[in-house]
């Protein structure tokens, strides 16, 4: 059975309490490189798909952190995802490294701030993954 894989990989900088984004790098893996990834209109739509997976998850790292009270740096985000022949997602893999400008991550926190990863609208609108893994980390 053929497999569809999407690697995904992200640099952020941050600013302000809010952990606002500075600047926003993602690069995807394509014909075994990385290429910066341009959404674009003539872009494959479950590339889309992973693209906004990939974002939301994101987004809801940025801000749960700020609301825990770790303000960031920078970040670096990975996402793996393996689709089936027939398009259903067997496979998701996301991890997040923030470097922290303020604020120091308990275990409580990082596991508060990867449940509520899990309430992002894409995430919450994907139906369940065998083999889904999010792990955050801080330095």
């Amino acid at each position: 059975m053929s497999e569809h894989v999407f690697s995904m990989r992200l640099h952020c900088t941050y600013s302000g309490a809010d952990n606002a984004i500075g600047q926003l790098q993602v690069s995807h893996l394509a014909d075994g490189e990385w290429q910066p990834f341009e959404l674009n209109l003539l872009s494959p739509g479950f590339s889309v798909y992973v693209y906004s997976l990939f974002t939301c998850q994101h987004t809801y790292f940025r801000i749960n952190c700020a609301e825990s009270g770790l303000a960031l740096t920078a970040a670096d985000g990975a996402l793996e995802l393996i689709a089936g022949n027939d398009w259903i997602i067997n496979r998701l893999h996301v991890d997040f490294s923030g470097v922290l400008r303020s604020g120091e991550a308990s275990a409580d926190q990082i596991q508060h701030v990867i449940e509520r990863m899990s309430h992002c609208p894409v995430s919450r609108n994907t139906r369940a993954i065998p083999d889904s893994q999010t792990t955050v980390h801080f330095s």
